[in-house]
């Protein structure tokens, strides 16, 4: 719409008058303004594959705003995130953007270091001798010395098998003879010789004995001796598989321990002839080893003597 009053004397003016009617001054004539286009501004898209061209007019104000307000909400989220963000690296745990709850981390249990094994020896130490003065075979054994008795004794030899063959003389045959399970036969030499000057009792059978493994063997009493040959005449029971050794002095074959062809005797005599000479039977475990057995005779009196078979 043009100027309404004169600008000279301020009557009121028509529509489309060039000079005032009251005083004459020109009407002056208003020339719009139009605002100037503002600039191009070029926004280029998120993912930077376009290019959208900048609003203008009237909502061009509001739309830099929005970008303003947007950009200040975007660092102010920045700021939030590192100040949760940020604590939660130092101690290892990461916020569930979700919004769902995190579930607390698995807890794997420390490995156990492995078991470093420790190779020890150990010296193996020999159990104690339990006769550290145990004589050899053959070694012989002095006692009743300084008296008319005096004498020696000694253990020369054994045999050791899991069977014997022994002779009837009743009917003439030899018969096996077994030990109980687990078992076998011990064979034990010994011979009495009387150098003084007067006989007297010889340590019988029952006083001849083995250890072994902390154990005490007797001489097995169901071995058939001579002096059972019935009503006959006694005659010696031969064991097949040593009937051909010979006694102590090499002087005859050797036979049952007490006896004397066959005869028992109660008394040892002086002289190599009436020595007792034989051997006793013992049932010992088959585990017996001769480095590991002794034998003890007991003499009259304190005297007694151990003998280790090898």
């Amino acid at each position: 719409m043009g100027q309404q009053f004169c600008t000279a004397c301020g009557a009121k003016l028509k529509e489309g008058m060039r000079f005032c009617e009251s005083c004459g001054a020109p009407v002056e004539t208003v020339t719009p303004v139009v605002a100037a286009a503002p600039a191009d501004v070029t926004l280029v898209s998120g993912d930077g594959s376009g290019i959208y061209p900048a609003p203008s007019g009237a909502g061009a104000g509001k739309f830099s705003v929005k970008i303003i307000a947007g950009i200040v909400i975007i660092l102010v989220i920045i700021a939030v995130a590192i100040m949760v963000v940020l604590p939660k690296l130092e101690d290892g745990t990461l916020p569930d953007l979700t919004g769902q709850p995190t579930p607390a981390p698995t807890s794997f249990p420390t490995p156990a270091p492995t078991p470093v094994t420790v190779v020890t020896t150990v010296e193996q130490t020999p159990p104690p001798e339990p006769f550290p003065d145990a004589f050899a075979l053959r070694e012989l054994f002095s006692f009743n010395n300084e008296s008319e008795y005096a004498s020696r004794a000694t253990v020369y030899r054994y045999w050791i098998n899991e069977t014997y063959q022994w002779h009837n003389d009743l009917d003439n045959k030899y018969y096996i003879q077994k030990p109980r399970a687990g078992n076998k036969y011990l064979l034990i030499f010994v011979n009495i010789e009387n150098i003084g000057s007067d006989g007297y009792p010889y340590p019988k059978s029952n006083m001849i004995v083995v250890h072994y493994g902390g154990n005490i063997y007797r001489v097995d009493t169901s071995h058939y001796l001579p002096n059972k040959a019935g009503d006959r005449e006694a005659t010696a029971v031969e064991i097949y598989e040593i009937e051909k050794n010979s006694d102590f002095f090499k002087q005859e074959y050797v036979e049952d321990y007490g006896y004397s062809h066959a005869t028992t005797q109660d008394f040892v005599f002086p002289g190599k002839g009436n020595a007792i000479d034989g051997y006793l039977i013992y049932e010992v475990p088959a585990s017996l080893k001769p480095e590991d057995t002794y034998v003890e005779i007991v003499f009259d009196g304190e005297d007694r003597a151990v003998w280790k078979l090898a």
